[in-house]
């Protein structure tokens, strides 16, 4: 493979360059760390080096793991192994990455993986795993695969002989942001691949190896990708206490996303056909959860902050369904997020759950309300029915620009009265005010196409015969208005 230059800050200097392959099958030998040896039925090692100069300490060993699994029944797989390690003396970076393709080598991969940890701390006593989300993927598949071969730990739990930094919580610990990545994190600090391809092609590539085994390996492409994502964890450890995390802090709208998507989830397992016949007793209390979960999402972005906003509880259900199991995981991730710490009054949030305006034009006559259709060709509730209203411009009051909509839409002039109250848009991306207006002459009332389809006086008894009727609005009616508006979420 021809030399390139390597992942790392702008301008860097570092060579790289990958050992000769090393294919052994039983009775060889391959050798990565110093007087290392051992034998392998087949697996590919490919040496590597970076010639460039870091603050990292020797006794820091960087790993990551990239793995494809074949089709059910197959006896195909892809597993790769990265681990780096620094040398101060040469002032360079020496790693190797460990490759097998089928399912009854990962024994041998396993155990080089192993015995290399073993080397590593028998040099340094004490040692230190650097890896990017290791703790909860990584290392438990290690463990899965020394458990499942029945694959002997060289040193009496060589694991627990090393202490584990894991970039990923240590981000979290800074930010209480678990929204990262490790290609998120290569941009904060600066660092630059040449070629960059996602793990979503990685996938496409490997899930390629398996499909067409014969004669067809491991893309080098895909080792470049493992090495870069090995080293970068050394580059990033390397700044690690210089660069500032204060802007990558958990976001309100980020924390109002994995709140959405954990209720979207306990909604979805509560309404499953398939899990209903034998979880009747569970799943009306996921229900009730999801129900709870959303009302305090939606009050706590209505009030714009979640410095209030509390978990409920998640019953206890036994379920053995892989919704379920991520519906606990995300819910254990939460649990952890601390948004505000009672003690120092800290709201640990970023700020940024602003919602732009909206002003809703609500105009009165004879006790109907002015009611149009949207045009069909808008981007925002095309087709639907509502009250007169657009966008509040910058620098603009809603009652203003609710006066303003009224013109421009229907040729109507009049002069706000008050405003009613606010609600959220269909989208939740609209904080709506409802703003009384009072017309001078409804007489010049002329709908202008380009926005509006249909235009109509309503009775309270006619609105809830529009179709369709944009979501919201007959709450909205019978907040705002009351009388014979208050009805018309119960007619009874």
């Amino acid at each position: 493979m021809r030399p390139r230059r390597p992942a790392g800050t702008p301008g860097s200097r570092a060579r790289v360059a990958f050992g000769r392959r090393a294919r052994q099958r039983r009775g060889g030998v391959g050798c990565c760390i110093d007087s290392y040896a051992v034998c392998m039925r087949i697996m590919d090692v490919r040496p590597y080096t970076f010639e460039k100069e870091l603050g990292v300490s020797e006794e820091v060993l960087a790993f990551d793991v990239e793995m494809a699994n074949s089709f059910p029944g197959g006896r195909g797989v892809i597993c790769m192994i990265g681990i780096e390690w620094y040398d101060q003396a040469r002032a360079r970076s020496e790693g190797c990455i460990g490759s097998v393709t089928a399912r009854e080598d990962e024994p041998e991969l396993i155990t080089w993986f192993l015995d290399q940890l073993a080397e590593f701390h028998a040099r340094h006593p004490n040692p230190k795993l650097l890896t990017f989300s290791g703790l909860e993927n990584d290392l438990p598949w290690i463990r899965d695969r020394m458990e499942r071969h029945n694959v002997a730990d060289p040193a009496r739990s060589v694991l627990a002989n090393f202490d584990h930094i894991d970039l990923r919580q240590e981000f979290y610990r800074r930010t209480f942001n678990r929204q990262v990545s490790l290609k998120n994190l290569e941009k904060v600090f600066g660092i630059h691949r040449e070629e960059t391809i996602s793990s979503k092609q990685v996938s496409f590539m490997l899930t390629g190896v398996l499909r067409n085994r014969a004669g067809k390996a491991i893309p080098d492409r895909i080792f470049e990708y493992l090495r870069d994502d090995v080293h970068n964890l050394f580059s990033i450890y390397d700044q690690w206490s210089e660069i500032s995390l204060r802007n990558l802090q958990l976001s309100e709208s980020e924390y109002l996303t994995t709140l959405q998507s954990l209720a979207r989830l306990a909604q979805k397992l509560a309404q499953s056909e398939k899990l209903r016949a034998d979880h009747r007793k569970d799943l009306p209390l996921i229900s009730k959860f999801a129900q709870e979960l959303g009302a305090r999402i939606e009050e706590s972005a209505r009030r714009q902050s979640f410095r209030q906003f509390r978990l409920p509880s998640l019953p206890e259900a036994r379920i053995r369904n892989s919704d379920f199991e991520r519906l606990l995981r995300k819910y254990r991730n939460l649990q952890e997020i601390q948004v505000f710490d009672r003690k120092s009054g800290v709201y640990r949030l970023r700020r940024d759950l602003y919602r732009p305006k909206g002003a809703l034009a609500l105009v009165r006559n004879n006790g109907r309300v002015l009611m149009i259709r949207r045009a069909d060709h808008l981007k925002r509730a095309a087709g639907f029915w509502g009250l007169p209203g657009g966008v509040v411009e910058s620098g603009e009051a809603p009652t203003d620009a609710a006066v303003r909509e009224l013109q421009e839409e229907l040729n109507l002039t009049g002069r706000a009265l008050h405003t009613l109250g606010t609600s959220a848009s269909v989208s939740g991306e609209f904080e709506l005010h409802w703003v009384e207006v009072e017309v001078e002459d409804v007489e010049t009332l002329a709908a202008r196409v380009e926005e509006v389809a249909d235009a109509r006086w309503v009775a309270p008894s006619d609105l809830v015969r529009l179709e369709p009727l944009i979501p919201g609005a007959l709450e909205g009616f019978s907040r705002f208005l009351g009388g014979e508006w208050a009805g018309l979420l119960d007619p009874e």
